[in-house]
């Protein structure tokens, strides 16, 4: 999470390094604001830096209302991010073009700078990430969404019988192991055993094979480490 801080402030700043293997230029960019939580949304202003190129994406819209959630950011839409109020979930034109950040380099640094103008309060960043449209050295047109950390949700449907669904996120490159334990901690099945490039990710597991229970399961990178609980019901 990152604050928010009051004026007279240049704001927080918070990253997402890509480093994609055979990636040359941007095409297309989308962004998601998944949770921004700040009590006047009028206050704030958001902007997109990649480079030597930036894109106020979000300017001081709405009013009183507060947080952003699940904002999708998209220059092909008709309706404008200043048309819409809080929470703002759903789909905008952002309040600058996008399209600004395209012919980029893919990899490097992309820097989300929230800015606060008005001083009484303060905010805090949780959780974004851009959708990249991107040609490869090949020739190829590649997208991918990329997070700013890494994530583990919870699995879906929970109870369940007998398949479930684990999301989760890698900001970057990384070996990545995703297991299943039984309540006495006894590894079951191992859902993901591999390098996997930065993006969002889901593995299914079907649990026909095992009797109804506790089960946990755990993501682990060399970075990271999380575990959940899900509950089996037959």
């Amino acid at each position: 999470n990152k604050i928010i801080p009051d004026p007279p402030s240049v704001g927080v700043f918070d990253t997402i390094m890509v480093n994609i293997t055979g990636a040359s230029n941007v095409i297309d960019v989308n962004v998601i604001i998944d949770t921004l939580i700040h009590p006047f949304d009028s206050d704030l202003r958001l902007t997109l830096l990649h480079g030597s190129q930036s894109a106020v994406i979000i300017d001081r819209v709405g009013g009183s209302g507060d947080n952003f959630i699940s904002t999708y950011l998209n220059d092909s839409l008709s309706r404008s991010i200043s048309a819409g109020s809080s929470p703002f979930t759903g789909k905008f034109r952002p309040s600058a073009p996008l399209s600004s950040l395209n012919n980029t380099a893919v990899n490097g640094p992309w820097i989300l700078q929230v800015q606060d103008f008005v001083s009484g309060n303060t905010g805090i960043l949780k959780q974004w990430c851009i959708i990249v449209s991107y040609q490869t050295l090949l020739g190829n047109i590649e997208t991918v969404e990329i997070p700013v950390s890494y994530m583990l949700n919870q699995n879906y449907p929970n109870p369940f019988n007998p398949v479930t669904t684990i999301e989760f996120a890698m900001p970057k490159s990384a070996f990545v192991k995703l297991v299943i334990f039984d309540i006495l901690g006894r590894e079951v099945e191992t859902l993901v055993n591999e390098n996997l490039n930065a993006g969002i990710f889901k593995a299914d597991w079907n649990a026909s094979n095992f009797p109804s229970g506790i089960y946990f399961y755990k993501l682990e990178t060399n970075e990271f480490s999380e575990t959940k609980k899900m509950v089996l019901v037959k």
